[in-house]
């Protein structure tokens, strides 16, 4: 997660550089996200802006009167319409969009663009175990990579170089919260906001 913008709508040099820009007084009205009760990107991103920020981050975005959609790609409609011209977004996503030509941008924040792992594994007692197992070393495979990259998702291998417009994720401060962390946090978020935001 990261911030997106509107490039028609902003100029790169007024671009939001760090989360806490969002909660500037002149994006009132312009900024979109996801909810956490519906998207677990969403989710991980406002618990670790409350593990940086406490709670009080939210609780000026709101007097921002951001625009909430459910999925985290909720953002890039909102920006492509002009409905809203910047957003806590998905760089996948976004980058997908500007790729089919819609005047969008991504910026990593300075304070970190969070990370998301997406992790895959191999079901207990599966039916197909080698064949399982051939899917997982295929996943860490450098040709894996090269269709993740067509497709705006960072590659897992360092010999694939990221997509237009992204850059590698060695290159870019990021924060995560622990696996602990998201299963216990994003509940109590999801009441958080929902106590913040009204929905």
């Amino acid at each position: 997660m990261l911030i997106s913008y509107n490039s028609s709508k902003v100029k790169d040099e007024d671009a939001p550089k760090k989360w806490a820009d969002l909660l500037d007084p002149k994006w009132k009205g312009k900024v979109s996200t996801g909810h956490p009760a519906f998207s677990g990107y969403v989710g991980t991103w406002v618990l670790t802006m409350r593990k940086l920020y406490g709670w009080e981050y939210f609780e000026k975005l709101e007097k921002n009167k951001p625009q909430i959609g459910r999925s985290i790609n909720d953002t890039v409609t909102a920006l492509n319409s002009g409905e809203r011209q910047v957003a806590a977004g998905a760089d996948g996503s976004t980058l997908f969009s500007a790729a089919r030509g819609n005047p969008l941008k991504i910026v990593y924040p300075s304070d970190g663009a969070v990370l998301l792992i997406s992790p895959s594994a191999i079901v207990k007692g599966t039916k197909h175990l080698n064949a399982a197992k051939l899917f997982m070393e295929f996943l860490y495979s450098i040709e894996a990579s090269q269709i993740d990259v067509k497709h705006f998702t960072a590659p897992m291998r360092p010999e694939v170089k990221p997509g237009e417009g992204a850059r590698s994720v060695t290159e870019v401060k990021t924060v995560k919260p622990t696996v602990a962390e998201i299963d216990k946090g994003i509940p109590e978020v999801i009441e958080q906001w929902r106590d913040t935001f009204g929905n």
